[in-house]
């Protein structure tokens, strides 16, 4: 009998922590998403803010392009290199059934 209670109460224990597991991973992983998010506004709003200041100027000096081309490169660039870090942006394959 006492051997039952204390193997309710182990398994008990080992569901809280498992659940307290996976509600850190859970809360990291919004954490994540929410930087991740934030970083895609971000880059959205550093393109916009270019192609404004492009739109308002008529003709850079070639200096001026090749710096605008530049940051527009690296924008771009960083954008693709992180806008799909987690994974979540891209459907998952199909599980082949087993033969």
């Amino acid at each position: 009998m006492l051997r039952t209670v204390l193997t309710a109460a182990a398994l008990a224990g080992v569901g809280w922590i498992a659940y307290r597991m996976e509600r850190l991973m859970a809360t990291q992983n919004e954490q994540l998403t929410a930087l991740k998010d934030d970083l895609d506004a971000f880059f959205a709003d550093v393109d916009a803010k270019l192609d404004q200041l492009n739109a308002q100027t008529e003709d850079f000096s070639p200096e001026a392009q090749s710096t605008f081309d530049s940051i527009k490169s690296l924008v771009a660039a960083k954008h693709a290199e992180i806008g799909d870090a987690d994974g979540s942006d891209t459907p998952a394959e199909p599980e082949q059934p087993a033969v």
